[in-house]
């Protein structure tokens, strides 16, 4: 299914960026399982014999457990404690000895939620690492995976004290007590991001609702907020080129605006607002739920930056600076609003100075007769009954004295064309 989920999004990623090919893993990294870090199920590899661990004295089984449950937190399989295969996308389950004593089956029943938290992250970090499934989810793996590494550490200083005899059942259970929240909220959201498909924007806003979720809990907001912090970082990046220099470059599909190459064949289709109107256009979905209400603004900001690249003009923000994920919106709201006046600015005089948009209106409106529009609703209302009479009829000195009539009487009124470009 995953192969199969993979190929699907090499191909809607290859239909919109042509011209850029999407790199792929070697088939190797997806046919060698031992790489992933999650338990091998059914490989045959143990050649360990097992004593019946009911036979054995409390203590011992006590001590035999705790080393299978170190295996058993880091993906392997232990003796008596042994990973179920995965049905879909399930959370993990474990078949524990039934032999062994009930009194210690209790706290290994406690403790091996950890072990299923850790096997659907590191699922999760090793699938979402694949290039099909854009530079969002590749950050927030690759954060991810800084707290699995801290977490592998815990259990080497935790198997440190096992080899030297210290640590009991009891005390793993104490030790490993804060690690459960935290790979619990992690499999949560990768089980998430999973369900919903999750890309770019879109993961986004599951991490940031994640985030406001958890109001009530300091350790799990902060945990969430580092998590979202280090995933917007590539889709910042993108936002940043946007909204700075007008230039999208989005290989995976994952920014709020979309570029399409549209062909300028036609006059009559050159110079028209469908053309900018098609060029870039909004992905719903692709808008994290935090940056919501200043969509349309960041795509005017690109598109007024873009009309002024495409004459041939280099233009970068002036007041441009890091755009950085925080619970308050108003640090990022201000750069927008920024970068938007800027926009605006740069495009009005453009048009207004460079590209002398007003000289050229007045050049189509004398062209057009505009100008005169005036003297022939005057000219043709006076003449209108000596028109209509035979042209032999038609006494020229009147016509005369008609034409001077109607141009002192549109000299006398007021140009509502120039006053509305002034």
């Amino acid at each position: 299914p995953l192969e199969l989920t993979r190929k699907i999004l090499r191909d809607k990623l290859k239909k919109k960026n042509s011209g850029q090919p999407i790199p792929v893993f070697p088939s190797w990294v997806y046919e060698r399982p031992a790489l992933i870090g999650d338990f091998l199920i059914g490989t045959g590899l143990s050649t360990d014999t097992t004593v019946p661990i009911g036979t054995l004295p409390l203590a011992s089984q006590e001590s035999m457990i705790v080393e299978d449950l170190l295996y058993v937190l880091i993906g392997v399989d232990g003796r008596y404690i042994t990973a179920q295969p995965l049905v879909g996308r399930q959370n993990r389950g474990f078949s524990v000895d039934p032999n062994l004593d009930l009194s210690i089956k209790e706290l290994v029943t406690r403790i091996l939620p950890v072990a299923a938290s850790y096997s659907a992250v590191t699922r999760f970090i090793e699938e979402k690492s694949s290039f099909e499934y854009g530079q969002v989810n590749h950050a927030l793996a690759a954060a991810m995976r800084t707290l699995i590494k801290e977490y592998m550490i815990l259990i080497t200083q935790l198997e440190h004290l096992q080899r030297q005899g210290l640590l009991s059942l009891q005390k793993l259970w104490f030790y490993i007590q804060p690690t459960m929240r935290t790979l619990e909220i992690l499999a949560s959201l990768a089980t998430s991001v999973d369900k919903g498909e999750c890309m770019g924007g879109s993961t986004l806003s599951l991490l940031h609702d994640k985030t406001f979720n958890y109001t009530g809990d300091s350790q799990a907001q902060e945990l969430c907020l580092y998590l979202t912090k280090a995933a917007s970082v590539p889709y910042f990046e993108i936002l940043e080129k946007w909204i700075y220099r007008g230039i999208i470059n989005d290989p995976y599909s994952e920014f709020m605006v979309e570029e399409h190459e549209l062909q300028k064949e036609k006059i009559q289709e050159d110079y028209n607002d469908k053309y900018w109107d098609q060029r870039y256009t909004v992905v719903q979905q692709q808008i994290p739920s935090f940056l919501q209400k200043m969509a349309d603004k960041i795509l005017s900001t690109g598109k007024y930056l873009n009309v002024v690249r495409e004459c041939g003009r280099d233009v970068t923000c002036p007041v441009a600076k890091e755009v950085i994920y925080t619970l308050k919106e108003r640090a990022y709201v201000e750069q927008i609003e920024k970068a938007y006046n800027y926009a605006s600015k740069v495009l009005l005089d453009f048009l207004m100075e460079e590209k002398e948009l007003v000289a050229h209106l007045r050049s189509i409106k004398h062209y057009f007769l505009m100008d005169q529009g005036d003297f022939f609703v005057h000219f043709m209302d006076l003449t209108e009954e000596e028109l209509k009479k035979p042209v032999d009829d038609i006494v020229t000195t009147r016509l005369e004295a008609l034409l001077e009539l109607a141009l002192r009487m549109s000299t006398a009124n007021t140009d509502p064309f120039k006053d509305d470009l002034k």
